[in-house]
Protein backbone atom coordinates (compact mmCIF):
# COMPACT_ATOMS: atom_id res chain seq x y z
CA UNK A 1 0.00 0.00 0.00
CA UNK A 2 1.29 3.57 -1.08
CA UNK A 3 1.82 5.64 2.53
CA UNK A 4 -1.48 7.73 1.48
CA UNK A 5 -4.07 4.30 1.27
CA UNK A 6 -4.32 1.69 4.10
CA UNK A 7 -5.39 -2.04 3.82
CA UNK A 8 -8.71 -3.01 4.99
CA UNK A 9 -6.78 -5.07 8.40
CA UNK A 10 -4.60 -1.81 9.06
CA UNK A 11 -8.28 0.31 8.86
CA UNK A 12 -9.64 -2.27 11.40
CA UNK A 13 -6.70 -1.73 13.40
CA UNK A 14 -6.73 1.88 13.25
CA UNK A 15 -10.53 2.47 13.89
CA UNK A 16 -10.38 -0.34 16.25
CA UNK A 17 -12.92 -3.07 14.73
CA UNK A 18 -12.81 -6.36 13.18
CA UNK A 19 -12.27 -6.16 9.49
CA UNK A 20 -15.57 -7.60 8.88
CA UNK A 21 -16.66 -4.37 9.95
CA UNK A 22 -14.21 -2.54 7.61
CA UNK A 23 -15.94 -4.91 4.32
CA UNK A 24 -19.52 -3.48 6.19
CA UNK A 25 -18.61 -0.30 6.22
CA UNK A 26 -17.43 -0.37 2.35
CA UNK A 27 -19.95 -2.65 0.99
CA UNK A 28 -22.44 0.14 2.74
CA UNK A 29 -20.62 2.89 0.85
CA UNK A 30 -19.92 4.95 4.42
CA UNK A 31 -16.26 4.02 3.85
CA UNK A 32 -14.72 5.18 0.28
CA UNK A 33 -12.53 1.93 -1.48
CA UNK A 34 -11.08 1.08 -4.39
CA UNK A 35 -10.65 -2.47 -5.41
CA UNK A 36 -6.59 -2.99 -6.35
CA UNK A 37 -6.05 -6.56 -7.53
CA UNK A 38 -7.91 -8.22 -4.92
CA UNK A 39 -7.45 -6.38 -2.19
CA UNK A 40 -9.16 -3.19 -1.26
CA UNK A 41 -7.56 0.07 -0.43
CA UNK A 42 -8.46 3.02 1.52
CA UNK A 43 -7.41 6.43 1.54
CA UNK A 44 -6.34 7.97 4.94
CA UNK A 45 -8.41 11.03 4.49
CA UNK A 46 -11.22 8.89 4.22
CA UNK A 47 -10.58 7.07 7.18
CA UNK A 48 -9.79 10.32 9.05
CA UNK A 49 -13.23 11.04 7.97
CA UNK A 50 -14.61 8.15 9.63
CA UNK A 51 -12.48 7.53 11.96
CA UNK A 52 -14.04 11.07 13.45
CA UNK A 53 -17.49 10.44 13.00
CA UNK A 54 -17.74 6.51 14.35
CA UNK A 55 -19.45 8.10 17.87
CA UNK A 56 -18.99 7.76 21.59
CA UNK A 57 -19.49 4.17 22.84
CA UNK A 58 -21.24 1.28 21.07
CA UNK A 59 -24.26 1.55 18.98
CA UNK A 60 -27.24 0.35 20.02
CA UNK A 61 -28.51 -3.68 19.44
CA UNK A 62 -31.00 -4.07 16.99
CA UNK A 63 -33.98 -5.07 19.08
CA UNK A 64 -32.64 -2.19 21.20
CA UNK A 65 -32.87 0.27 18.59
CA UNK A 66 -36.53 -0.67 17.26
CA UNK A 67 -37.24 -0.36 21.03
CA UNK A 68 -36.20 3.50 20.97
CA UNK A 69 -37.57 3.74 17.75
CA UNK A 70 -41.35 2.24 19.18
CA UNK A 71 -40.80 4.48 22.35
CA UNK A 72 -40.46 7.78 19.84
CA UNK A 73 -43.19 6.91 17.77
CA UNK A 74 -46.06 6.70 19.41
CA UNK A 75 -47.82 5.60 23.31
CA UNK A 76 -49.68 2.70 21.00
CA UNK A 77 -45.89 1.60 19.75
CA UNK A 78 -45.08 1.83 23.16
CA UNK A 79 -47.34 0.04 24.85
CA UNK A 80 -46.20 -3.07 23.36
CA UNK A 81 -42.89 -3.31 24.85
CA UNK A 82 -42.02 -4.75 28.35
CA UNK A 83 -42.24 -2.40 31.39
CA UNK A 84 -38.75 -2.60 31.51
CA UNK A 85 -37.98 -2.34 27.81
CA UNK A 86 -40.05 0.85 27.84
CA UNK A 87 -38.56 2.51 30.86
CA UNK A 88 -34.95 1.70 29.27
CA UNK A 89 -35.90 3.05 26.24
CA UNK A 90 -37.00 6.09 27.50
CA UNK A 91 -33.84 6.66 28.99
CA UNK A 92 -32.42 6.03 26.13
CA UNK A 93 -33.69 8.11 24.09
CA UNK A 94 -34.14 11.41 26.59
CA UNK A 95 -30.42 10.64 26.52
CA UNK A 96 -30.12 10.66 23.02
CA UNK A 97 -31.96 13.40 21.87
CA UNK A 98 -30.66 15.85 24.67
CA UNK A 99 -27.06 15.05 23.08
CA UNK A 100 -27.64 15.31 20.04
CA UNK A 101 -29.43 18.54 20.16
CA UNK A 102 -26.46 19.93 22.06
CA UNK A 103 -23.30 18.86 20.45
CA UNK A 104 -22.33 21.16 16.84
CA UNK A 105 -23.59 19.81 13.92
CA UNK A 106 -21.56 17.04 12.58
CA UNK A 107 -20.73 15.73 16.21
CA UNK A 108 -24.77 15.59 16.43
CA UNK A 109 -25.39 13.49 13.17
CA UNK A 110 -22.35 11.58 13.68
CA UNK A 111 -24.18 10.84 17.22
CA UNK A 112 -27.35 9.85 15.72
CA UNK A 113 -26.33 7.76 13.09
CA UNK A 114 -24.06 5.49 15.42
CA UNK A 115 -26.23 5.51 18.61
CA UNK A 116 -28.54 3.99 15.68
CA UNK A 117 -26.72 2.40 13.28
CA UNK A 118 -28.00 -0.90 14.02
CA UNK A 119 -31.89 -0.37 12.94
CA UNK A 120 -31.18 -1.57 9.50
CA UNK A 121 -28.79 -2.69 7.09
CA UNK A 122 -27.94 0.33 4.68
CA UNK A 123 -27.23 -0.84 1.08
CA UNK A 124 -26.62 1.54 -2.14
CA UNK A 125 -27.75 0.96 -5.07
CA UNK A 126 -27.53 2.33 -8.64
CA UNK A 127 -30.65 2.04 -11.01
CA UNK A 128 -32.04 3.55 -14.17
CA UNK A 129 -33.38 7.36 -13.54
CA UNK A 130 -36.22 5.73 -15.72
CA UNK A 131 -36.81 3.24 -13.06
CA UNK A 132 -36.85 5.83 -10.12
CA UNK A 133 -40.48 6.52 -10.04
CA UNK A 134 -41.60 2.93 -10.17
CA UNK A 135 -38.63 2.14 -7.56
CA UNK A 136 -40.47 4.91 -5.12
CA UNK A 137 -44.15 3.78 -6.09
CA UNK A 138 -43.12 -0.16 -5.01
CA UNK A 139 -45.35 -1.18 -2.32
CA UNK A 140 -42.51 -3.33 -0.87
CA UNK A 141 -40.70 -0.23 -0.87
CA UNK A 142 -41.02 1.85 2.57
CA UNK A 143 -40.02 5.82 1.59
CA UNK A 144 -38.12 7.56 4.32
CA UNK A 145 -34.89 9.69 4.75
CA UNK A 146 -34.81 12.17 1.54
CA UNK A 147 -37.55 10.94 -0.16
CA UNK A 148 -40.33 11.93 2.43
CA UNK A 149 -41.85 15.31 2.22
CA UNK A 150 -40.82 15.84 5.65
CA UNK A 151 -36.91 15.94 5.30
CA UNK A 152 -37.99 19.06 3.41
CA UNK A 153 -35.14 18.29 0.83
CA UNK A 154 -35.88 17.67 -3.04
CA UNK A 155 -34.58 14.38 -4.01
CA UNK A 156 -36.57 13.23 -7.13
CA UNK A 157 -33.53 11.95 -8.20
CA UNK A 158 -32.92 9.76 -5.54
CA UNK A 159 -35.36 6.73 -3.84
CA UNK A 160 -34.30 6.18 0.11
CA UNK A 161 -36.55 3.48 2.04
CA UNK A 162 -37.04 0.45 4.66
CA UNK A 163 -37.27 -2.82 2.82
CA UNK A 164 -37.63 -6.42 4.25
CA UNK A 165 -34.43 -8.61 3.59
CA UNK A 166 -36.90 -11.27 2.12
CA UNK A 167 -38.01 -8.50 -0.63
CA UNK A 168 -33.74 -7.06 -1.62
CA UNK A 169 -33.12 -10.12 -4.02
CA UNK A 170 -36.25 -10.03 -6.14
CA UNK A 171 -36.05 -5.87 -5.84
CA UNK A 172 -32.64 -6.01 -7.10
CA UNK A 173 -33.64 -8.45 -9.92
CA UNK A 174 -36.71 -6.25 -11.20
CA UNK A 175 -35.22 -3.36 -11.38
CA UNK A 176 -31.61 -4.44 -11.76
CA UNK A 177 -30.02 -2.63 -8.86
CA UNK A 178 -25.95 -2.83 -9.02
CA UNK A 179 -24.04 -1.76 -6.40
CA UNK A 180 -22.58 1.32 -5.70
CA UNK A 181 -20.28 3.91 -4.00
CA UNK A 182 -22.33 6.74 -2.13
CA UNK A 183 -20.99 9.15 -4.40
CA UNK A 184 -23.26 7.74 -7.45
CA UNK A 185 -25.43 5.91 -5.64
CA UNK A 186 -29.64 6.81 -6.42
CA UNK A 187 -30.98 4.04 -4.55
CA UNK A 188 -30.63 4.17 -0.72
CA UNK A 189 -32.14 0.66 1.17
CA UNK A 190 -32.64 0.31 4.34
CA UNK A 191 -32.46 -3.62 4.92
CA UNK A 192 -34.43 -5.26 8.13
CA UNK A 193 -33.90 -8.63 8.30
CA UNK A 194 -37.36 -10.52 7.63
CA UNK A 195 -36.75 -12.92 10.49
CA UNK A 196 -36.46 -9.76 13.08
CA UNK A 197 -39.56 -10.28 15.73
CA UNK A 198 -40.33 -6.13 16.46
CA UNK A 199 -44.10 -6.92 16.88
CA UNK A 200 -44.58 -3.09 17.73
CA UNK A 201 -43.66 -1.30 14.65
CA UNK A 202 -44.31 -2.01 11.26
CA UNK A 203 -41.74 -1.20 8.31
CA UNK A 204 -44.18 1.99 7.30
CA UNK A 205 -44.20 2.74 10.88
CA UNK A 206 -40.49 3.18 11.23
CA UNK A 207 -39.90 4.71 7.78
CA UNK A 208 -42.39 7.70 8.79
CA UNK A 209 -40.80 8.36 12.13
CA UNK A 210 -39.37 11.46 12.93
CA UNK A 211 -36.27 9.44 14.80
CA UNK A 212 -35.84 7.43 12.00
CA UNK A 213 -35.73 10.26 10.27
CA UNK A 214 -33.61 12.10 11.55
CA UNK A 215 -31.37 8.81 11.38
CA UNK A 216 -31.59 8.15 7.85
CA UNK A 217 -30.31 12.03 7.13
CA UNK A 218 -27.44 11.42 9.49
CA UNK A 219 -26.26 8.93 7.67
CA UNK A 220 -26.28 11.08 4.46
CA UNK A 221 -22.60 13.48 3.68
CA UNK A 222 -24.31 16.74 3.21
CA UNK A 223 -24.64 19.71 5.63
CA UNK A 224 -28.49 19.90 4.20
CA UNK A 225 -29.26 16.54 5.24
CA UNK A 226 -27.34 16.70 8.64
CA UNK A 227 -29.01 20.33 9.39
CA UNK A 228 -32.50 18.70 8.90
CA UNK A 229 -31.41 15.47 10.92
CA UNK A 230 -30.49 17.84 13.60
CA UNK A 231 -33.79 19.94 13.34
CA UNK A 232 -35.82 16.88 13.69
CA UNK A 233 -34.29 16.09 16.62
CA UNK A 234 -34.71 19.53 18.34
CA UNK A 235 -38.13 19.39 17.54
CA UNK A 236 -38.91 15.66 18.62
CA UNK A 237 -36.32 16.55 22.44
CA UNK A 238 -39.00 19.73 22.83
CA UNK A 239 -42.66 17.74 21.97
CA UNK A 240 -41.27 15.00 24.46
CA UNK A 241 -40.15 17.71 27.18
CA UNK A 242 -42.97 19.52 26.69
CA UNK A 243 -45.57 16.70 27.12
CA UNK A 244 -43.33 14.72 29.86
CA UNK A 245 -43.13 11.63 27.44
CA UNK A 246 -39.60 10.83 29.02
CA UNK A 247 -41.34 9.66 32.29
CA UNK A 248 -41.04 5.85 33.13
CA UNK A 249 -45.02 5.91 33.64
CA UNK A 250 -45.95 8.01 30.89
CA UNK A 251 -48.03 7.09 27.65
CA UNK A 252 -50.54 4.10 27.82
CA UNK A 253 -48.91 1.12 29.35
Amino acid sequence: MSSARVSVAEAADILGVHPQRVHQRIRAGSLPAEKIGNQWAIEKDDLRRVRHHVGPGRPLSSKSAWDLLAVAAHDLAAAELSPSARSRARSRLRNLLANASSDDLDEAAAHLGHALRNRAERALFSASPRDLPDVRDDERVHLSGISLPESNLSAGAVAEGYVSSGDLDVLIDDYLLSPAHRSRANVILHVVSSEADNPALTLEDVARSPLALAADLAEHDGVREKSEAVRTVVDLHAQFVARGAYAVGAGRG
